[in-house]
């Protein structure tokens, strides 16, 4: 398919709707991913394409968050570390993966992405006022795992890290979202430049779908910040 006005259309149109739900809550790489595959990316490309979006989005959700007091770097360090180290390794196994077999990998990840979403696991969890903290080891071997997907292959990777604060931790939605875009935007330097290195970006897509996330993002945000729960 050729890269003509609808494309550029569509692209930003599907990278503005993905900042908006990953903002809120996540999934929406799915979304940009099945997008990409659509306009007749390889896997691979279509892999490491998504990934500009992901950084621009989770950047810009990061530092509102940290500008409307919504985020402590500190307290975030025991998730982002593991899950940091793991993302370098699931990213370096991605781009090394035959085609064939991550297609089917992928394919299998997205159903299993698509069941969570409908089975809305937010809701399976009631918020306390105090924060608790896991073993660290268990934290550890969680967040690694965590990072270690999100490396691979980032679908639906917002569910499943908000899901681990609200359980592990006892996050509410808006911090838990703070968080998790911090988590996602650190992981995601190393790993797009993996990405990058080995010339698995396609940068025009990468580019539209990168701004459509940002103005998303800034457009969520903007509620986020001013809500008053915490």
């Amino acid at each position: 398919m050729d890269f003509d006005v609808f494309s550029y259309t569509f692209m930003f149109i599907v990278g503005y709707l993905a900042g908006i739900v990953n903002t809120l809550a996540g999934g929406a790489s799915i979304f940009t991913l099945s997008t990409l595959l659509f306009f007749n990316l390889p896997v691979t490309l279509a892999n490491g394409t998504n990934r500009l979006g992901i950084l621009v989005q989770n950047f810009t959700g990061s530092y509102t968050s940290y500008k409307g007091g919504k985020l402590n770097f500190r307290k975030s360090l025991r998730f982002i570390i593991p899950s940091l180290l793991g993302a370098v390794i699931g990213a370096r196994l991605a781009v090394k993966i035959n085609e064939e077999m991550l297609e089917i990998v992928v394919g299998v990840l997205m159903l299993g992405v698509l069941i969570l979403m409908m089975l809305n696991p937010k809701r399976k969890y009631k918020v306390g006022s105090q924060e608790k903290k896991m073993n660290k080891w268990l934290n550890f071997a969680i967040f690694f795992a965590i990072g270690f997907y999100g490396g691979f292959v980032q679908a639906g990777i917002g569910l499943i890290i908000l899901v681990a604060l609200f359980k592990g931790a006892n996050y509410g939605l808006i911090r838990g979202n703070a968080v998790k875009m911090l988590i996602i935007f650190l992981y995601t330097i190393p790993v797009f430049l993996i990405f990058v290195y080995n010339d698995q970006v396609h940068w025009p897509y990468a580019i539209l779908l990168a701004v459509g996330q940002l103005a998303g993002t800034l457009f969520t945000d903007k509620y986020l910040v001013q809500h008053p729960r915490v």
